[in-house]
């Protein structure tokens, strides 16, 4: 559901809503000070945006929240399958963010993990049981390699979790009414059922249904997909395709604040 705090606009997940403990975010782009084609809310394109808007946003996130600006971690995303554990935080928010990676899975609490979007699919992961979470970042390639049944993996592997204990979040992402695509796309999904529809001589890819197939095959059933499309509505979100790269990227975290 759609809902505003503070001036900030975002998509709330009922799956993890008002769950003791927890707290989490799809970030739109309304609620920032960010101008121009960065405007309002951007956490990323840091070359292209003033540190001094940069820093604001993030206070405003933090205050609006409740949760600590100096301990959002986010990774270099590279459209892999590649995903970090976060057992510490020693190293810091500025040396993890310079790993390569498309996800995060961690047990501490009292840090924000998070991913950064911009038409690509979030998805949000909560062990209601063990409390672990996770943040993965799935574009076409990332999709393509299974990365958020690779998170499910890693945290059954690593942290003992089970599927039937596990709440996924999908949050807003280009739709397949605006995702169209080449052959190579297509082709990068092989024989993965529900990933491709051709319109007239077109295709079209659906990413978050295909996220959620790829979960559902993991044993994750406790599923909630938001059906919003970023390139639709490029008044709350920021969108790579529609605004022809020239756009912001919003946050989607999540927390174990206890």
């Amino acid at each position: 559901m759609l809902k505003t705090i503070q001036g900030i606009t975002y998509y709330s997940s009922p799956r993890l809503e008002g769950v003791p403990g927890l707290v989490h975010a799809f970030l739109g782009r309304i609620g920032g000070i960010s101008s121009g084609h960065l405007a309002y809310l951007n956490l990323g394109r840091r070359d292209e945006d003033k540190p001094e808007n940069l820093a604001e946003n993030k206070r405003r996130v933090a205050a609006a929240f409740g949760v600590d600006e100096g301990k959002i971690f986010t990774v270099s995303q590279v459209h892999s399958d590649l995903i970090v554990v976060l057992d510490s935080v020693d190293a810091g928010v500025e040396e993890i963010k310079t790993q390569e990676a498309d996800g995060i899975i961690t047990d501490i609490k009292g840090i924000e993990i998070g991913i950064l979007t911009a038409d690509c699919v979030p998805v949000l992961l909560f062990d209601r049981k063990n409390k672990i979470v996770a943040a993965v970042h799935a574009g076409w390639k990332g999709t393509a390699s299974k990365i958020s049944a690779k998170a499910v993996e890693i945290m059954m592997e690593r942290f003992e979790s089970r599927p039937q204990d596990i709440a996924a979040a999908i949050g807003p992402a280009i739709g397949p009414c605006c995702y169209e695509v080449g052959e190579e796309v297509v082709s990068a999904f092989g024989d993965q059922e529900g990933v491709a529809v051709q319109q007239g001589n077109k295709w079209h890819v659906d990413l978050p249904k295909v996220n959620l197939l790829q979960l559902q095959d993991t044993g994750v059933t406790d599923i909630d997909l938001s059906n919003i499309c970023t390139s639709c509505r490029t008044d709350l979100f920021f969108s790579h395709r529609k605004e022809m790269g020239k756009t912001g990227r919003q946050l989607s975290f999540i927390s174990l604040i206890s």
